[in-house]
């Protein structure tokens, strides 16, 4: 336990002091948070309800908790907002107002009529995101985002809406253009596989082997689920419209480009076990964004938010202004 706070404080100086290596060495937590921690988790709220933003391609259904500055994130590839760890959740609500939201064709989050089977992309999601930001009213956000919602994030990031950003969060995410590593083809099929069997072939991509078995008992118990929200199946459309945005990203070399010269400031997250997308997207994404710090958790994998919640709730938390 002292050599955790002991790596925490040093993480914690690094962060509000800028003094972070171009290429980190692993941070290493003490035990994995995954099964029955006893801390706060904003679901519990009885009055926390589902609302939505009228965005230019349909409504965006999100969540609003907390207290602070505000900390919007973006999910990831077939994901909800309940593939959001609730403790991780709460531990970034203590001193943040935190906006959660349902990618397009998730959730309660619906295109207009006649939108759905049209082609859309990375700057469309971001451009969802942005819908939410504006219509909020939000000023000096940091907005996290997650695996294909890093993508997003980065996109949003080279938009208009950068104006409003004040710091950019990037958790196992990848790079855009050549320069990123695209996920391999058989983790791909995994992560859109259906059947019986599906929930513990993807824990197995997820996490790291140690971590596997906590993860199927208690992955499920661990999850963001307000009372009311529907979780329902992502459809085969939209699962197929993220999976071509994705595999465009690896061929935007303009973004990558263009991140070059991005003024926000980035904190770059990944674990050192990421099956899904290699550690090499975020040390590339290090050197591409100039103010960008990196943080590689040993012992971790593309699901580290479930296993490190409170460790990494924290670690946004005082990255992200006060």
């Amino acid at each position: 336990m002292k050599t955790m706070k002991l790596i925490f404080a040093c993480l914690c100086i690094a962060l509000m002091c800028g003094a972070w290596p171009a290429q980190a060495d692993d941070i290493a937590f003490a035990k994995s948070g995954i099964c029955g921690l006893d801390a706060p988790r904003p679901e519990r709220d009885a009055a926390l309800r589902q609302q939505v933003v009228p965005g230019r391609n349909g409504p965006i259904a999100y969540y609003r908790f907390g207290r602070g500055t505000p900390v919007v994130l973006i999910t990831g590839y077939r994901a909800s907002i309940a593939e959001w760890d609730a403790f991780f959740l709460g531990e970034l609500a203590q001193h943040h107002e935190v906006i959660v939201f349902d990618n397009r064709g998730v959730g309660g989050s619906s295109p207009l009529p006649g939108r759905y089977g049209v082609e859309y992309g990375m700057r469309d999601m971001a451009d969802d995101a942005a819908d939410v930001i504006s219509h909020l009213g939000l000023r000096r956000v940091t907005v996290v985002g997650w695996s294909m919602g890093g993508m997003i994030a980065q996109q949003l990031a080279l938009g208009p809406a950068s104006a409003r950003l004040e710091r950019l969060v990037l958790i196992s995410t990848a790079a855009p253009g050549a320069q990123g590593v695209p996920l391999r083809r058989e983790v791909g099929e995994v992560l859109s596989s259906h059947g019986p069997d599906a929930f513990a072939r993807i824990m197995g991509v997820l996490f790291p082997p140690d971590a596997v078995e906590d993860a199927k008992r208690c992955f499920g118990g661990d999850m963001f689920r307000p009372s009311g929200y529907r979780a329902t199946p992502v459809s085969d459309d939209v699962s197929a419209q993220q999976n071509r945005a994705i595999q465009r990203w690896f061929t935007n070399d303009d973004a990558a480009r263009a991140l070059g010269k991005l003024a926000v400031p980035t904190l770059v997250v990944t674990g050192a076990q990421d099956d899904v997308l290699s550690v090499e997207n975020s040390r590339t994404l290090a050197r591409i964004i100039a103010p960008a710090r990196l943080a590689i958790v040993a012992d971790a994998g593309h699901a580290l938010m479930f296993q490190y919640p409170l460790e990494l709730g924290k670690m946004v938390s005082e990255f992200a202004p006060r």
